[in-house]
């Protein structure tokens, strides 16, 4: 039954990426990028990976999402309509896509054997985390923090 979800969420996934690539309406094609990252945090739950799963959904489908359809709010509509099109790129683009997908439906792209989850949950991320790797964790956290105050301080100068 485990692998029946597997195999809808997939799919879902795929599904709702197509509808985001696709999407004329850009807010729309936001939105099924988020329906997307949701169907591939439940794929992780399904595969025993519950900590990734949750990640998945909280960091893709919440800040980036969100970052996403801001950034796209913000951007001239109409100026993006006048650029030409180029039918060379979504040929090559085109042709990739199908070589891939040929590729693995084939058996091309394999990855070999089994594989055994070793790492699932948050006790096994979090003991090499902040017991081994706890000074660089710091030092990231504090160059985060430094970027975040930088950006406040762009971000309020008068022009």
């Amino acid at each position: 039954m485990n692998e029946v979800f597997f195999y809808l969420f997939a799919g879902l996934s795929v599904a709702f990426a197509a509808v985001a690539v696709t999407a004329k309406n850009i807010i729309r094609g936001g939105v099924a990028l988020l329906g997307s990252f949701v169907a591939l945090g439940a794929v992780y739950f399904t595969a025993g990976a519950e900590f990734v799963g949750i990640v998945q959904v909280i960091v893709y489908g919440g800040a980036i999402v969100v970052l996403y359809l801001f950034a796209l709010m913000t951007m001239d509509l109409k100026k993006m309509k006048e650029d030409p099109f180029r039918a060379g790129s979504v040929a090559i683009g085109s042709f990739l896509s199908l070589a891939v997908i040929v590729l693995l439906i084939t058996g091309g792209l394999t990855v070999g054997g089994e594989v055994e989850p070793q790492i699932s949950g948050a006790t096994e991320i979090a003991m090499p985390l902040f017991y081994k790797f706890l000074l660089p964790f710091e030092i990231v956290s504090v160059l985060l923090l430094v970027a975040t105050i930088g950006a406040v301080a762009i971000g309020r100068r008068d022009s």
